[in-house]
C-alpha cells in the first residue's frame, strides 16, 4: 500500500497559514480606517482627521489634523509593522462629541460611521469565509 503524507512540513503550513491570516488582518484593519475616513462627516474636518488606527493598545488622544494626512500615514506605518496573525487593531475617534455623531447628530452621517463600517466589513469577511 502507497504511504500518503504531508507534501510540506506542519510547520511550514502553519507559518503559512499565519502569514495569510496576517495580511488578511492588515487588509481588513486598513480597509475599516479608510471607510471610517470616508464616511466621516465634514463640517471643520476634525472628525475625520481624528480618526486613529493603533496596534495593541488604544490611544487616548485627539490633535487638529483636519485632513487626515497624519493620521493616515500613521496607520499605515503601524500596519505595517504588524507581524503577527491575531494583533488587536483600534480604530476610533476620541473627540467629545465623536459618540453623538456615530449615534446620528449628524444630517451627513445620520446612520453613524463606525457601525456602518463595520457591517458591511463583517458582511465581505462573512462572504470570503
Amino acid at each position: 500500500m502507497a504511504r500518503k503524507g504531508w507534501s510540506k512540513s506542519l510547520t511550514g503550513f502553519a507559518r503559512e497559514v499565519e502569514q495569510t491570516q496576517n495580511k488578511r488582518l492588515r487588509a481588513a484593519a486598513l480597509q475599516a480606517f479608510t471607510s471610517v475616513t470616508e464616511r466621516s462627516p465634514v463640517d471643520t474636518g476634525a472628525f475625520r482627521g481624528n480618526n486613529r488606527l493603533t496596534v495593541g493598545s488604544r490611544d487616548e488622544g485627539y490633535n487638529l489634523d483636519a485632513t487626515g494626512d497624519h493620521n493616515q500615514q500613521q496607520a499605515n506605518a503601524r500596519l505595517s509593522r504588524v507581524t503577527g496573525a491575531f494583533e488587536v487593531v483600534y480604530v476610533q475617534n476620541n473627540l467629545p462629541y465623536a459618540e453623538e455623531l456615530e449615534n446620528g447628530s449628524s444630517d451627513q452621517a445620520p446612520a453613524g460611521v463606525y457601525a456602518i463600517t463595520f457591517n458591511n466589513l463583517r458582511e465581505a469577511i462573512d462572504r470570503d469565509v
